[in-house]
């Protein structure tokens, strides 16, 4: 054997022996891999066939296992050297050494192994192997590796599988299930080339009375148990398998059927119940078609039987074993397969009703949901799929609900009760105990027990709400808290839902009664975190009703203002803070500078974070939009101003008193580490003040739902903001943005935050405080550098800018300005792979100018800057990083498609596509002819489309492309490129274009290339 890169292979089968004992030794991971890698070559090598020929007599049965091991590599790699002789030859070879290991009661190690590579035989030569298992029982019954040939002398298959011994039989099960799992395991496109289901139904008649032999319905009495087992896996694997050839082909395994009933029988087998618990609950999840109506009386009966009684009451007590969790997951599943049945019978049929009030009793289980209680998210999916089911027939059926309607409600109302129940939070200690695992998971139940409500209540209307209510009633009255907050949060969840519903007020007056809102702002009174937090999400779900019902406003704004300043509860109350003034802010107008006094109390007395800021002043300045008058706004918003420059102040006072950093020293780049922490306050300091600023401008915005006056004059017309007296606010907010930028520009926050405002201004229709004119916004961008942390986020905002309706009629010379500083940083950037995001948002933004504006584009000058954007963007589109080359692709697309432009700037249009028109088509080939991925070719047909239709030069392009030495694959000829280019012609851009390019791209990458179903 010849030496390679890694050193010499083994000269002898006894070091070949060495190193496999070596590798399955404890030792160094270096070494493994070392050895591993020596193998594998060996494995693989012309020789491998010989060695594992040799290897398979050894002594040692870790040696033996690696000569089974090696047998399955050479038939995954090299099953085309062997000739049809050889092919037949190593069979029997491997079924006279399956009959040895029988003889001598070879280890499970082994066998199993040696059975994995009889089943990569039969993969590589199903066609000349077609009757396997009856091949196998014959030669195990005769105790000699028989040729295939001589099948035909065989005793017939009933007679064989009388004379197998149980440790044969188990041998055969071995076999069977792995084929078939392994197949089931075969993509679509090499099941259909190897037609594997036609090969291996014929061993369906084999298989099935060997099963039958040991779970039939006179099963051999004298069987072991681990035989059983191995029987009922294996039909385990072929029912599995035969939901798959039903899919692929449509073929039923008719024979499987006849083993239902004995296998159901099974189920009361103790030691065969977990393999056939998880066969039948597979079955009705997954293919409940293949079981008859027999097989489902069969079920309805075990359900009502003494066994499955035990096996319900024993899990509702907590007991979630496997074996009992999963006799509840049976249960599910029986109900999801009928639940169409079951519904539609209830008052009909009180077995129906008795079985859906066990389901429902599964949500009633011992033990806390999730964390305690493993079959409570698998019941409450059934009865959300219940529901559903429900809603479904509101919509389809006209008039009355059907007879089984009401029985249906009631058994909801009674899942409802229980979920409520599972909903409620354990004490706080107990709920910190969990892993962080089981806390989400629980906090998810109770959003899936939401989303039931949500549903439910479309079935019953808004009396559903009158259950929570009276539960918060009840539990606010006894002060039991983990209740109350479970009662609040369900109320909650269908806020949505019960929003058009005319009565909806009438019942939340009965929600935010004197009682509560005084329990809620009792500082005696101390109530949980959980609790706080779902009145504020109550709060929030129902901010809509304040309006309405302002009696209670005061005390809920009163709660919302302590709930700020408790660091548990500010985010969830400035939330609500926000939302209530939003809503409210007509009717809270009077109570502004009370507003202005209160936020001005609780930042001078407690630490409130930046997020909290935020929402409480883009609350404070959603009221202050409601002011009618532009001139009323000023002063207030001087009042917010003057906040935000505080803050502002303190953080530039704390900049300037650190000491500098000095020359080489680690943090000189970084503020946040300036002088002991100084600069982490700073930076702080600098994002609220920005946040501060995002929430002003948020707040101030015209809201969405707000009435159009369609006879008043453009709005746009007015200057107060930019030239009147409001000026002096966008003067402050401007210099608050550029001092933040010049102090703590190299932060990546700090430039993300200062963008947010921008775009804030970007989405404004009307004038106002943060619609400033775009010269002030470009000047602001052109400040960033190469340097400049999250680059792209400035050049995105850039976008906005140019997407906006900012500019008027005539665009101003800063847009060229723009232009020329994206241009100048993609210059600097060079290559669009050395910078992906840079790369984006730079095309992007030449795009954006392209589709509004194409003459300041046309027009840019330097030349040699407009000719470097232009290759840089065919660079892009032959790149490999995906979003590049999407962007790339849009750009071009939209840059052949441009409509006509008046003279001299068409000519110039001309001109340019007719140089760029060949680049830009090898581009495309390039990537169609199998550089590009699957997802990116849908984007990639768009510019060939427009080619297509609006070069007359297009084909001579294409062909160019497609016949040029760079075309990156061999798998096509040149035919196949004429007639792939005919067709693209010949569909003139029309949406099959992308179907073709998507199929010769394909046959570029080569016909093996295919997803796995």
């Amino acid at each position: 054997m010849s030496n390679n890169d890694s050193g010499p292979l083994p000269t002898s089968l006894e070091e070949v022996e060495a190193l496999i004992l070596q590798l399955y030794a404890p030792g160094r991971p270096d070494h493994v891999f070392k050895t591993q890698e020596t193998l594998q070559k060996l494995q693989r090598s012309p020789e491998g066939w010989q060695l594992a020929s040799s290897l398979m007599n050894n002594k040692d049965q870790q040696i033996r296992f690696f000569a089974a091991l090696t047998f399955i590599v050479k038939l995954n790699t090299d099953a085309k050297s062997l000739g049809e002789q050889d092919a037949q030859a190593l069979l029997q070879t491997l079924i006279g050494w399956l009959i040895r290991c029988m003889e001598i009661s070879e280890g499970a190690l082994v066998v199993r192994k040696l059975c994995s590579t009889l089943v990569a035989y039969f993969m590589q030569f199903s066609s000349s192997w077609e009757r396997c298992i009856r091949h196998l029982m014959y030669c195990l019954c005769t105790n000699e590796a028989r040729p295939y040939s001589s099948l035909d002398e065989a005793p017939e298959t009933d007679v064989l599988i009388q004379n197998l011994s149980d440790t044969k039989a188990v041998a055969i099960f071995w076999i069977a299930a792995t084929l078939v799992e392994e197949i089931g395991k075969t993509d679509s496109n090499s099941m259909k080339q190897h037609r594997f289901h036609r090969q291996v139904v014929p061993n369906v008649d084999d298989i099935v009375p060997l099963i039958s032999k040991y779970i039939g319905n006179n099963p051999t009495e004298s069987a072991g148990g681990k035989v059983k087992e191995e029987a009922m896996k294996c039909f385990q694997a072929w029912v599995s398998y035969s939901h798959r050839a039903y899919i692929d082909d449509e073929i039923v395994l008719e024979p499987l059927r006849s083993l239902v009933k004995p296998a159901l029988m099974c189920l009361l087998d103790d030691d065969l119940y977990e393999t056939t618990v998880e066969l039948f609950s597979d079955v009705l999840a997954n293919y409940s078609k293949f079981l008859h109506k027999e097989d489902f009386d069969i079920l309805r009966s075990l359900f009502n039987s003494p066994w499955a009684q035990q096996r319900y009451e024993t899990l509702l007590k907590g007991d979630f074993d496997f074996d009992s969790l999963q006799f509840g997951m049976f249960m599910i599943a029986f109900g999801d397969a009928t639940v169409q049945d079951l519904t539609k019978n209830l008052g009909t049929d009180p077995q129906c009703e008795q079985y859906l009030s066990g389901l429902c009793g599964l949500l009633g289980a011992e033990g806390h949901a999730v964390h305690e209680d493993k079959i409570y998210v698998p019941a409450l999916e059934f009865w959300s799929t219940f529901v559903e089911l429900m809603v479904d027939d509101i919509y389809s059926e006209k008039g009355e609900h059907p007879s089984w309607f009401p029985a249906a409600q009631a058994l909801v109302m009674q899942a409802i009760e229980r979920c409520w129940r599972k909903s409620q939070f354990p004490p706080t200690e107990e709920f910190n105990s969990w892993d962080s695992v089981d806390r989400t998971s629980f906090k998810d139940a109770r959003r899936d027990f939401s989303d039931l409500l949500q549903q439910f209540v479309l079935t019953t209307g808004i009396p559903l709400l009158q259950v929570f209510i009276d539960l918060i009633h009840k539990s606010a009255a006894s002060q039991n808290w983990a209740e109350l907050e479970a009662s609040m949060y369900c109320l909650g969840g269908v806020s949505d839902t019960a929003t058009e519903d005319p009565l909806r007020d009438e019942y939340l007056d009965k929600v935010f009664t004197p009682s509560l809102l005084d329990l809620f702002t009792d500082p005696q009174t101390e109530i949980p975190r959980q609790t706080m937090q779902s009145f504020l999400d109550l709060i929030i779900s129902y901010s809509e009703y304040f309006k309405h019902r302002t009696h209670a406003l005061p005390k809920v704004l009163t709660f919302v203002f302590q709930a700020t300043t408790s660091q548990n509860l500010a985010k969830k109350a400035s939330k609500a803070l926000t939302r209530l003034c939003s809503d409210c802010r007509k009717i809270l107008l009077p109570e502004l500078g009370a507003f202005l006094q209160q936020y001005s109390n609780i930042t001078s007395n407690y630490s409130l974070d930046g997020s909290v800021k935020e929402a409480v002043m883009e609350g404070i300045a959603s009221i202050i939009q409601a002011l009618e008058d532009e001139e009323q706004r000023v002063a207030p918003l001087e009042q917010l101003l003057n906040f935000v420059e505080a803050d502002v102040e303190q953080c530039l006072t704390l900049l300037s008193s650190a000491v500098p950093p000095q020359e080489g020293d680690q943090y000189a780049s970084d503020p946040s580490q300036i002088d002991g922490g100084r600069g982490a306050m700073a930076l702080e300091l600098g994002v609220t003040a920005s946040k501060c600023l995002t929430g002003i401008a948020k707040g101030i915005q015209v809201p969405d739902d707000g009435p159009v006056d369609l006879e008043t004059k453009d709005s746009t017309s007015s200057t107060f903001w930019t030239a009147g007296d409001g000026s002096r606010i966008q003067q402050r907010i401007y210099s608050v943005i550029c001092r933040l930028y010049d102090a703590l520009g190299n932060r990546g926050e700090i430039v993300e935050e200062l963008c947010d405002v921008w775009r804030q201004g970007f989405r404004e229709m009307e004038p106002g405080p943060f619609v400033m004119p775009p010269n002030l916004a470009a000047q602001f961008f052109m400040k960033s550098n190469f340097q400049t942390p999250r680059l792209g986020r400035v050049i995105t905002t850039a976008c906005s800018l140019i997407s906006s309706r900012k500019w008027g009629d005539e665009p101003p010379d800063v847009l060229a300005a723009l232009l020329s500083w994206v241009a100048s940083l993609l210059q600097i950037l060079g290559r669009p792979g050395n910078d992906p995001d840079l790369t984006q948002t730079g095309i992007e933004f030449i795009l954006r100018i392209l589709l509004k504006y194409p003459q300041f584009l046309l027009n840019h000058q330097p030349s040699s800057s407009l000719e470097f954007i232009f290759m840089f963007a065919l660079e892009a589109l032959v790149g490999s990083d995906p979003l590049p080359k999407q962007i790339a692709a849009e750009f071009w697309a939209a840059f052949v498609n441009l409509p006509n432009q008046p003279e001299p700037l068409q000519g110039s249009i001309n001109s340019a596509i007719q140089h760029l028109g060949p680049m830009l088509a090898q581009a495309l080939v390039y990537n169609i002819g199998g550089h590009a991925a699957r997802s990116e070719l849908d984007k990639l047909s768009e510019p060939v489309k427009k080619l297509v239709v609006r070069q007359v030069n297009a084909k001579a392009w294409l062909e160019a492309a497609l016949l040029d030495p760079s075309f990156p694959s061999d798998k096509v000829s040149e035919k196949d490129k004429q007639f792939f280019l005919q067709k693209i012609i010949n569909l003139r851009g029309a949406r099959g274009t992308n179907q073709v390019i998507r199929e010769f791209w394909l046959a570029c990458r080569g016909t093996n290339f295919a997803y796995v179903s």
